[in-house]
């Protein structure tokens, strides 16, 4: 037998409970949307310091390649890419780690935007056996850790 009760039900809890626990919940919506600007926040952040790190700074040293040996520049260069992005697929780095690797990987492409710009250039014009490309302090000293021996 099912006994259906229509009747009144008191609301369960005290008013003051329910006042308490809304309270609660209009606290866990405010730190929700200060969570959302924070990330709103962060997201601004990071775009900006990518804006900046894409940037080139002041000339500080000149670098000249031959012909012959831009091909094994290039292959240095994806060589280096690709140690880079499977260091981003490790899922071990802290924010920190995460923000450093990015900065390197931003002045690896600058310098191999460079290299790929002047050799197209030079190719173009199919006159030149070699050909400079002006590195900033940051460009300058990734290209000589990668190619310090070769250097003269």
């Amino acid at each position: 037998m099912t006994v259906i009760s229509l009747g009144y039900q008191k609301p369960v809890g005290t008013w003051h409970d329910r006042q308490t626990n809304n309270k609660k919940m209009e606290d866990f919506n405010m730190s929700k949307l200060a969570g959302n600007d924070l990330m709103k926040d962060m997201e601004f952040l990071i775009n900006e310091l990518h804006k900046e790190w894409d940037r080139s700074g002041a000339t500080k040293a000149t670098v000249i390649i031959g012909i012959e040996e831009a091909t094994e520049v290039n292959q240095t260069l994806a060589a280096k890419i690709m140690e880079k992005q499977e260091l981003l697929e490790k899922d071990e780095l802290s924010f920190k780690q995460s923000i450093g690797l990015s900065r390197e990987n931003y002045v690896l492409l600058r310098l191999v935007k460079k290299i790929k710009a002047k050799e197209d250039k030079t190719n173009e014009k199919g006159l030149d056996m070699e050909f400079s490309v002006l590195l900033d302090k940051e460009e300058y000293k990734l290209f000589k850790s990668m190619f310090s021996p070769k250097l003269v």
